[in-house]
């Protein structure tokens, strides 16, 4: 996600919004920050074009939440799926994962700070965005799970398993202003994608493939 070349007005207040969000979070960005940093003098600008601030930030959510979806059916379009093992289906997901929650690019490292902000704050807006993004993604993942440790697999087994997935990027993601003062060595996430992609599955499928296991003799739990 990235400014136009030739941005309308109403894609500068867009943007705009996002650094001012990020770093001033709703309540604190006013519209007239908005709009002096979109350029323009006029203060009703964020009204006429998105019919307030309120509106405006949902609609930034809106595009935010939605961009793990649009990436993955981006590259369902171009590389279907059907037929690939679990494994390579959870590894496409992850890529998109690592692609949108680490990006370098200063727009990118804003959106990621609203989504924190939106989750350790919520607004009102967490319940609709939950149900119309968070939920099918969540899905998505899950049933990719379930493929790997098998169509009988408990549940609470599939969640606990999907948390322990998706739970070693939030660490990098919630963590890292704490994680890079501990290892100052560390390059970033957005330089280090690939390696991260492939511990991450490398961890993971072990872990699932224990479960699995444990489960096919009997257990209802990993242990």
């Amino acid at each position: 996600m990235g400014m136009p070349d030739n941005p309308s007005t109403k894609e500068r207040i867009f943007f705009a919004g996002i650094a001012q969000f990020a770093r001033h979070g709703f309540e604190g960005a006013t519209v007239r920050d908005i709009c002096e940093a979109a350029g323009t003098a006029n203060a009703t600008a964020v009204n006429y074009y998105f019919g307030g601030k309120a509106q405006l930030y949902r609609a930034i959510l809106d595009v935010v939440f939605a961009e793990n979806r649009r990436r993955r059916m981006e590259t369902e379009k171009n590389q279907p799926s059907e037929g690939l093992p679990p494994e390579e289906k959870l590894r496409r997901f992850l890529t998109v994962m690592v692609e949108v929650g680490f990006s370098d690019d200063p727009v990118g490292k804003d959106v990621v700070a609203i989504v924190l902000r939106e989750m350790t704050a919520p607004t009102g807006h967490l319940d609709a965005l939950v149900e119309n993004f968070t939920r099918p993604d969540n899905d998505e993942l899950f049933g990719i799970i379930r493929e790997i440790l098998g169509p009988d697999a408990p549940h609470a087994v599939v969640r606990d398993s999907l948390a322990s997935v998706g739970g070693q990027l939030f660490y990098y993601m919630a963590f890292w202003p704490i994680f890079s003062r501990v290892y100052p060595e560390h390059p970033g996430v957005a330089a280090y994608r690939e390696p991260l992609i492939e511990h991450i599955m490398r961890f993971s499928m072990a872990g699932l493939r224990a479960t699995r296991e444990a489960l096919g003799k009997g257990g209802t739990t990993p242990l």
